[in-house]
Parts: structure tokens; C-alpha cells; sequence
């Protein structure tokens, strides 16, 4: 039998330098089939495990649409999250533990119709997930996920072009979130929104910003969003926001990380780089020292000493001096 190969979605890089944790999804099956495998890449644990593979996997019958890290406060140890537009939480602590966001999802049995899900983030103590039609959840313990939208979740009866969908979430504490994605109407013009602990304002974009698909908490201060055509924002919800691309920035932005004092982006064009410190270079393609180089890269993220970019086939690491490009056992090697 003929082994599948997988297509990498999303990806989370902040536990361990040489660990990431992955969404796949296998090439055998429909894009939107509901099924997912999430992989541990982990040498390290591997090893303490006796696991024959760094790769360390557990498949779900979700279509996953966001990865992260979480450390509870009545826990040691970080935990991965899994969340599924449906709502679903996976957590891989100590074992595996599900958990279903009461009302999310299209399909679910308690869907109550404001759409899908599409981000999981720990803010400050706390998980949050946002979605379609302004849904944001904040989870409150085990088993326990409460809505916190009030004045941006829309009534499910909301007509097609006023649609709100939340791409992301995410903050450097509890009474500074940000909530950003675009609008259901002729070229999906982006919204942004932000929630100081009690109430949320929509804020206010530059007129060439498009529709945001991601966003990077460097500060409380520096606020950083990137998505369509080659969106850049930094600011934050007191100053204001301004755009850093140019005219010839045309990407599809995915992603968008610091690392070394330089902002690392991914997108349907590659790897890129922008230095603050010198605007005028401009948002620069990364030539690494990979053979051949870079195919892809759809997710960029670090932690500490190492940069990663993970695309839809390519993944690599970057420890501010090589790179190091990682094989998926199932899939042919980039050679």
C-alpha cells in the first residue's frame, strides 16, 4: 500500500528551540475533509520516549484551523492546542484532553450559526478563539469556554456583506486584545478590533491596508498585522496604525514573526524580511543557504535562538547563522 503524503496548515514554535507542533492534512483526502493529523516534531522527546521518529503524531477527525501553546496556571507544564472550526479543543499535556466550544461551528449538533472558527491564542492567563461573524471565546478553566463579544458578535441572520470574519486574535495581556480579519463585501476590505477588558471599539486602518490574515504582539506598544497585497501594519489601538509596504509589495502575507530585530514574513511568494531599522530596504526575499532554497512558506514563528518557516511541503529552521531544512518521513525529501 502506498503511503499518503501531507500537506503542513498551521504550525506553533515556542515551547523548545528544536520543537514545533503542526497541523497536517493527508493528500489522499479533499482539502476540506475533516480530518487532521497533528505532529510533534521533537528529537529530544523522541528520544526520552524510545520513539523510533522526532516525528511523533495523533490524528483527529477535525479540520484544524489553528495550532498553539498554552501554560495553565494550575499546571507546570506547556501544553499544545489544537482548535477545529467546529470548535473543538484538543490539548497534549499530560495524555490527550478534548473540549467543544458550546455554539461554534457549522455542523456541530449545538452550532447556534455564526460560522466556523479559525484562531486559538493564549492571552495573558487565558486561552481565547475567535471566528466568523465576531465570535470570541475566552476559556475560564476545564470544560468551560464563555463568550466575550458582546457589541461585535453578529446575529447569525446578518446578511452576506456585512459578515464579520475574525482571522486572528491575540495581545500582550487580558485588557489589551486584538481581533482583526476582513468584511464579507467587494474585495474584502479588513477590520480590526480592539477589547481593553470590558468593552470593543473597531479601530481605524490606513486606506491602503486589505484584508488581515495575521497579527504579532512584539509590545503593548508595537502591534504588528499583515495580510492581502502586501499588508504591513504597526501601531497599536491609542496611536493608531500605519503601513510599511510599498506599491511593489503585492504578497499574500500569512505571517509575520520577530526575530533578531528583524520582522520575518511568509506568504504565497516565499520568505521575506523587513528591518525596522532600515525602512528604506524595503520588505527583502530571504535567500538562505538551503539547496535549492526555500520551495514554500506559509507559517513563520520563533522562539528564543531559532526562526521557522513552515510551508505546505518545506520546513526549516534557522538559528541566526544556517539553516536546517527538516524531513517529513512520508514525504519526499527537497533535494
Amino acid at each position: 500500500m502506498t503511503k499518503t503524503t501531507w500537506t503542513f496548515r498551521t504550525a506553533y514554535a515556542g515551547v523548545f528551540d528544536d520543537e514545533i507542533y503542526t497541523s497536517a492534512a493527508a493528500d489522499v483526502f479533499d482539502v476540506f475533509e475533516k480530518y487532521t493529523t497533528l505532529y510533534t516534531w521533537s528529537p529530544q522527546l523522541a528520544k526520552q520516549e524510545k520513539h523510533p521518529s522526532p516525528w511523533i503524531y495523533k490524528s483527529v477527525d477535525w479540520l484544524v484551523s489553528s495550532v498553539t501553546g498554552f501554560l495553565p496556571g494550575y499546571s507546570e507544564d506547556w501544553w499544545y492546542c489544537a482548535l477545529s472550526e467546529e470548535g473543538n479543543v484538543l490539548y497534549t499535556g499530560d495524555g490527550y484532553t478534548e473540549e467543544k466550544i458550546p455554539g461554534a461551528g457549522v455542523f456541530s449538533a449545538d452550532a447556534k450559526g455564526w460560522g466556523y472558527l479559525a484562531d486559538i491564542q493564549q492571552i495573558g492567563d487565558s486561552l481565547y478563539a475567535c471566528g466568523y461573524k465576531g465570535q470570541v471565546y475566552k476559556r475560564y478553566g476545564p470544560n468551560d469556554w464563555g463568550h466575550v463579544d458582546k457589541g461585535l458578535l453578529q446575529d447569525p441572520k446578518t446578511p452576506q456583506e456585512q459578515r464579520i470574519a475574525l482571522s486572528v486574535i491575540n495581545g500582550p495581556h487580558e485588557n489589551a486584545i486584538y481581533a482583526a480579519g476582513y468584511q464579507h463585501a467587494d474585495w474584502l476590505p479588513p477590520k480590526a478590533f480592539f477589547f481593553n477588558g470590558e468593552h470593543w471599539r473597531e479601530l481605524e486602518l490606513p486606506a491602503v491596508a486589505e484584508r488581515i490574515v495575521n497579527m504579532y504582539i512584539e509590545s503593548e506598544t508595537r502591534i504588528w498585522m499583515c495580510g492581502a497585497n502586501g499588508t504591513l501594519l504597526l501601531g497599536n489601538a491609542q496611536d493608531g496604525f500605519k503601513s510599511l509596504s510599498t506599491v511593489d509589495d503585492n504578497q499574500l502575507f500569512t505571517s509575520v514573526c520577530k526575530f533578531q530585530d528583524k520582522m520575518y514574513l511568509a506568504s504565497n511568494m516565499g520568505l521575506f524580511v523587513y528591518d525596522p531599522a532600515n525602512h528604506d530596504a524595503g520588505i527583502r526575499s530571504v535567500k538562505t543557504s538551503l539547496t535549492p532554497d526555500l520551495q514554500d512558506a506559509n507559517i513563520v514563528d520563533s522562539h528564543d535562538k531559532v526562526l521557522w518557516s513552515i510551508g505546505p511541503k518545506d520546513i526549516a529552521r534557522f538559528d541566526g547563522t544556517s539553516w536546517e531544512r527538516i524531513d517529513h518521513p512520508d514525504n519526499p525529501p527537497i533535494r
